[in-house]
């Protein structure tokens, strides 16, 4: 027997594509504590955003910073956090 209905919003996932010359891994972690700062400050103001963490690729000097939710919910964690992305994949 069913006992409640669980609903299952749709969430869509999303890249924040940085060309960052000269990232250090240093520089990954003070992004990162930015991104859950953001989320916070958003989640706190009913808005809907989940980070998911940062990939480095080094030798193109590239960091990709996923997100998970509505592009516009992404876009403004990436902003509040200043991450310095190129483009929103």
């Amino acid at each position: 027997m069913l006992r409640g209905r669980h609903y299952v919003r749709a969430v869509n996932e999303y890249v924040a594509e940085c060309f960052w010359p000269g990232v250090q891994e240093s520089d990954l972690e003070k992004l990162d504590a930015r991104a859950a700062t953001a989320i916070t400050e958003l989640a706190a103001a009913g808005e809907d955003v989940r980070y998911l963490g940062s990939m480095l690729m080094r030798g193109d000097e590239v960091v990709l910073c996923l997100f998970a939710w509505s592009e516009s919910a992404v876009r403004a964690a990436a902003e509040r956090a200043a991450v310095p992305y190129e483009r929103i994949l």
